[in-house]
């Protein structure tokens, strides 16, 4: 986020003070089947649980977006969803441990990676994906850019119906399930004009 590129925070869960959103704009979330850990996060198991977001003016804007997640994985083997915007953006972990993330623009993906191995099981961290209306696509790791591409220059979309953002799946399926812990996660917008 810097000066160039203003975000406003959105949305706000630290799953230790339940499933509200702290950041003001209503975002709350309801579980499906994700449930407390001991360390105060969620517990996704990998099959079906997942937190559901519906659509807010807040989200449903279109705009850069930049969303970060603090999380666990307990297993890696298969594509696992962090945090998905219907038909807007998606950040997951590959079955290989890199980080990947993109954004949704003239019906295609426009996508890129880590390098494999950069996410291991039983490791807390921040995993991050910034897109912006001029063209950057970027992924962080702990704050450090592990990924980057350019695309045509748009406003990336806002999250839609019936499927919201969903946190920990994909959003119409029991598919790309994480399977480990959640503890936060956050989600700026910025404006389409940015």
């Amino acid at each position: 986020m810097t000066q160039s590129h203003p975000f406003q925070l959105v949305l706000h869960h630290r799953y230790a003070e339940g499933l509200r959103d702290l950041s003001g704009h209503g975002n709350h979330g309801a579980s499906v089947s994700a449930v407390a850990a001991r360390s105060g996060a969620l517990a996704f198991d990998g099959m079906s649980s997942r937190v559901f977001v519906p659509p807010s003016p807040s989200l449903s804007r279109a705009g850069g977006i930049r969303a970060d997640v603090v999380a666990r994985a307990a297993e890696l083997g298969r594509r696992r969803t962090l945090v998905e915007g219907y038909l807007s953006f998606s950040l997951t972990v590959e079955a290989d441990g890199s980080l990947a993330g993109g954004v949704l623009q003239h019906g295609g993906w426009s996508s890129t990676w880590s390098r494999p191995g950069l996410v291991p099981p039983d490791t807390w961290l921040r995993m991050s994906l910034v897109c912006t209306s001029d063209g950057i696509v970027a992924l962080e790791l702990d704050g450090q850019v592990v990924g980057e591409s350019h695309r045509w220059p748009a406003a990336p979309a806002g999250i839609r119906w019936p499927f919201g953002l969903s946190i920990g799946a994909w959003p119409d399926d029991d598919q790309r399930v994480w399977s480990g812990e959640i503890e936060e996660v956050r989600m700026w917008r910025s404006p389409a004009t940015e």
